[in-house]
């Protein structure tokens, strides 16, 4: 699989002079939507990146100096510092880590003879603007490397220069600080050292004659003219908003006759689906599971009389081939006995779930049964990423343990227990859902005279109250399903995983054992499956929580899905309405009232954040990374999709 490609974009001198001044261009230094990407590898040098830049720009790489552009405080985006020698080994898919965005923006400086070579502490690169009040024009003029310990009095006779002004021309400099949402540009002392006035790199010095003589100009200084740009901006905003509020009234007109015939066919479509489901269940009370049944020839046909070329397993329950019956793929499991063959089809004949392997038909004159084929094999392939079984997903994992959960759940109502839940009996199908097979066979293995288990591969799953007992309990598979959990959270083998998951809670390194094939965990909910796997592998089972009250009601906000079907026994646990994603805080699992965004970039009800805070966390909840600082900024964009959600969850339904 080729590694993953991360977004470059190179700003050169000459995109800043094409921009600056046109098109209503004026603030900052370059808008890099206007700045074509190179898409390379995210492990790829930046020596070799500056090699992808020359061919790109037609500049030699001994000729080039990288600056690396990272978001400040105040949200403008300007060139931090160049990469040194050191840093030619480091990876472009770490450039992003600290910079606050979310493709890499660069700087081309063209060296030259008079470009500094080594930098030092007291260099700083600033970039020059000039200001012209009579023709209310702002364009840019160049970089300029400025000494920290000198004064701008120093760079007067070459900012005339390089506007032309005559030499005795009086002059005025600004410091461009921020725009949004004000203006801020302050006047720079001449006679105060560029150090003493704050100045870095990226910093951007805009300069013109001096007002004194031109207050009869409309915008006689650098400030009043980008206060006057800002104000035509939100101006205009303003205008398009109330343009594009008129047109959404104008729909909204057009769009009222059909929405109620929409509703009208809504509801009675709504009446035949309640209809539809009503005599279905009815139909499933009476007959929860029709097997039919195949004659010997079909089995034979289909696994050309029962093949070697055909067989796909062989367990303790019996031979697995695979064949096509009635031009389906089908798995046939020729059971070791006949005994074994008529417990299953006793059990299965309890009913049907979606996270229950389907059993089709069987055949009793050979003791076989036929399941649907799942194409993508069993969990345990897909955790050791055996022959090639791609990684899965961490949303993929947390939906499959929501699966198996509400498949046990609906055993346990039945007063059936799996007893022998491993990956190994967990089967994805074409669309990665989870389905169980092999449950409450177990028993049968441990009557005298019967064939003996290999307890090795079993060993890390069982309860080990019934390793000493020989009961097998509901809370034996809460055990075995805990096991399980760990193993996707962190895709580990199954000894001592719950002793090493324990102390990475313990030291806070519970980051260091998650899966990183699955992705970007968000941490919070890593850390509530961690939480909750170690309190089902509890070693005796009065300290292991209740399926339902206390493991399905901490698994089911996180999938944040009901199950596939209204099976009685998770139907209480589901009440809650299925808001969008965005809407909910990662933190409390429920959707937000004051939606606050962090220094990680992700926002979380205010409430919780602060009590994250509280409780001494200098950590992101959603990626473990430290956090710059603990300031919140209210996000009102998301907080209006919120109370818009809301208002139309309380109109009531047609």
């Amino acid at each position: 699989m080729p590694p993953p490609t991360i977004s470059i974009k190179v700003a050169t001198d000459a995109d800043l002079s094409s921009q600056i001044g046109k098109d209503g261009f004026y603030f900052d230094l370059v808008d890099f939507d206007r700045v074509r990407a190179i898409q390379v590898p995210d492990n790829m040098p930046i020596s070799r990146l500056k090699e992808e830049i020359a061919v790109e720009f037609s500049i030699p790489v001994q000729s080039q100096r990288l600056w690396l552009f990272c978001k400040r405080q105040n949200d403008t985006c300007r060139p931090h510092s160049p990469f040194s020698t050191e840093e030619n080994n480091l990876l472009v898919g770490g450039l992003l880590i600290g910079s606050g965005l979310h493709s890499v923006k660069l700087f081309l400086e063209v060296l030259n003879a008079s470009s500094p070579q080594n930098l030092s502490s007291n260099d700083a690169l600033v970039f020059l603007k000039l200001y012209d009040p009579e023709q209310a024009q702002i364009r840019y003029i160049r970089t300029l490397f400025v000494k920290a310990s000198s004064r701008p009095s120093d760079i007067l006779p070459k900012l005339r220069n390089l506007a032309g002004f005559c030499a005795d021309e009086e002059m005025e400099l600004y410091e461009e600080i921020k725009f949004n949402p004000f203006v801020r540009c302050d006047a720079i002392d001449a006679n105060i050292t560029f150090s003493g006035s704050e100045i870095r790199h990226g910093d951007i010095i805009c300069y013109q004659k001096s007002a004194k003589s031109l207050s009869h100009q409309a915008y006689p200084s650098v400030p009043i003219f980008f206060q006057n740009i800002l104000k035509a901006v939100v101006l205009g905003g303003q205008r398009k908003i109330c343009a594009l509020e008129e047109e959404v009234v104008r729909l909204k007109r057009q769009s009222d006759l059909q929405i109620e015939k929409a509703k009208k066919e809504c509801k009675q479509l709504k009446h035949e689906r309640d209809n539809a489901v009503r005599q279905l269940n009815e139909l499933q009370d009476q007959n929860p599971q029709i097997i039919l049944e195949f004659p010997i020839t079909n089995l034979v046909e289909a696994t050309q009389n029962f093949s070697d070329l055909c067989k796909v397993g062989d367990t303790e329950y019996g031979s697995v081939y695979k064949g096509i019956i009635q031009d389906n793929a089908a798995a046939i499991k020729l059971s070791k006995s006949d005994t074994l063959f008529q417990q299953e089809v006793s059990i299965l004949c309890q009913g049907r779930h979606p996270n229950i392997v389907d059993c089709i038909g069987k055949c009793s004159e050979v003791s076989a049964l036929v399941y649907e084929w799942l194409p993508n094999g069993n969990l345990e392939d897909h955790i050791v990423r055996a022959n090639g079984s791609p990684s899965l997903s961490w949303h993929t994992r947390m939906q499959i343990i929501g699966e198996v959960c509400s498949a046990l759940l609906f055993l346990h109502l039945r007063a059936l227990v799996h007893g022998d839940l491993r990956p190994c009996n967990i089967f994805v199908d074409a669309n990665f859902r989870s389905k169980i097979c092999n449950f409450g066979m177990l028993t049968l293995f441990l009557q005298p005279g019967n064939h003996q288990l290999d307890l090795t591969a079993r060993l890390p799953y069982l309860d080990p109250e019934f390793l000493t007992t020989g009961d097998l309990m509901p809370l034996s598979d809460v055990y075995s399903l805990g096991v399980i959990i760990l193993r996707l959270l962190t895709g580990m083998p199954p000894l001592s995983i719950a002793k090493k998951v324990s102390e990475a809670l313990e030291n806070n390194s519970l980051h260091t054992l998650i899966d990183k094939s699955a992705g970007n965990w968000p941490y919070v909910q890593a850390k509530q499956l961690a939480v909750v796997g170690l309190s089902c592998v509890e070693m005796t089972r009065e300290k292991r929580p209740d399926l339902l009250t206390e493991v399905w009601s901490v698994i089911e906000p996180l999938i944040r899905k009901p199950p596939a079907a209204s099976w009685p026994c998770v139907q209480s646990a589901v009440r809650g309405s299925c808001a969008p994603d965005h809407l909910i805080c990662p933190i409390l699992m429920d959707i937000m009232k004051d939606p606050q965004v962090a220094s990680d970039g992700f926002t979380y009800e205010a409430e919780a954040i602060r009590r994250w805070f509280d409780g001494g966390n200098n950590r992101s909840p959603m990626t473990n990374l430290p956090l710059a600082n603990h300031d919140l900024v209210p996000n009102l964009a998301l907080l209006s999709s919120i109370q818009e959600y809301l208002e139309q969850q309380r109109q009531p339904a047609s």
